[in-house]
């Protein structure tokens, strides 16, 4: 009697030392699926988020150039092209990226589960900048810029005409970015203004006409243009120093101006010398860093965040 309960309590502790095993080992092999099909989501995460920013750097003008350019970072950060579909839409202002990605797993086929699939959409849109860094202590009042259309950014003391209006007697189209003084004035055109600037910030204009800092400033920035072949309107870096933003402005006062919007311009040279120099910019449509809107208007200047 004491044999067989014995032997029948050596039986059940085997059949649960089996079970206890086979739980042990299908939650082992739970944690190492899971944890491979994690690590593969974390990584076509940002293979797909990745791709859909270098895209939107390229929206809204050249969508065919976003889709190409979104795939080819997609294939960059180890997805196959083909399982990579790519939308450019709301009147080429957004990209979507979806990929998604079989993998798989190395215990899970024990239970008959050969592989788990992955799966990531991100959205991009491009939308106005209405807060940037960096801004040029120029500016320009509201026109209807022209794509390669040459403007006047900066005028002499004789030229005045040239401005859409003079807004002050002794103004030639600079700013007192950060404070009045030829000093800060020469330092902000020559490096761009340290600090932000946002949509509907009042800002002092600068008199006077400091035509020495100018040329100084703009000469600087020609000289540190090193790319070859030299930066044009139709083919530029988008670090080129000749580049700089420049705050789209309207009067408020007779010595203040408020900032409506922003926009790039590529310089070409300060012409004249002394009192009667002026700088010139082309007009050029570009993306930069910085914040944005979609219910502002577009002078050109454009920035992209990730929506999804």
């Amino acid at each position: 009697m004491v044999n067989k309960l014995l032997t029948d309590e050596r039986g059940s502790a085997i059949v649960i030392f089996a079970l206890g095993v086979t739980m042990f080992f299908g939650f082992l092999s739970f944690v190492a699926d899971s944890g491979l099909l994690f690590f593969n989501e974390a990584k076509l995460t940002n293979a797909v988020d990745a791709s859909v920013l270098a895209g939107a750097q390229e929206l809204p003008y050249y969508p065919s150039a976003a889709v190409v350019k979104a795939i080819n970072y997609a294939a960059a950060n180890g997805l196959d092209a083909n399982e990579v579909d790519v939308e450019v839409f709301d009147s080429n202002k957004k990209i979507k990226v979806t990929s998604t990605k079989n993998v798989k797993l190395l215990f899970g086929k024990v239970l008959g589960i050969e592989s788990g699939e992955v799966e990531h959409t991100a959205v991009a849109e491009v939308a106005a900048i209405v807060g940037v860094g960096g801004a040029a202590p120029l500016g320009i009042e509201k026109h209807e810029f022209e794509f390669g259309q040459q403007y006047t950014l900066k005028v002499g003391a004789g030229d005045t005409s040239e401005l859409e209006g003079e807004i002050s007697p002794g103004w030639f189209g600079a700013l007192a970015l950060g404070g009045p003084g030829a000093n800060t004035y020469e330092n902000n055109l020559t490096y761009g203004y340290s600090g932000n600037l946002k949509i509907g910030d009042i800002i002092d204009i600068q008199t006077g006409n400091i035509s020495g800092p100018t040329k100084k400033a703009i000469d600087y920035r020609i000289a540190e243009d090193k790319h070859t072949p030299y930066c044009t309107v139709d083919h530029f870096a988008r670090n080129c120093s000749r580049l700089i933003k420049v705050p789209v402005i309207e009067p408020v006062a007779q010595k203040e101006v408020k900032i409506i919007g922003f926009s790039m311009f590529l310089i070409d040279d300060v012409t004249g010398s002394g009192n009667e120099s002026y700088v010139k910019g082309k007009f050029v449509k570009t993306i930069t860093s910085g914040e944005i809107d979609p219910s502002s208007q577009d002078f050109g200047l454009v920035g992209v965040r990730l929506i999804q």
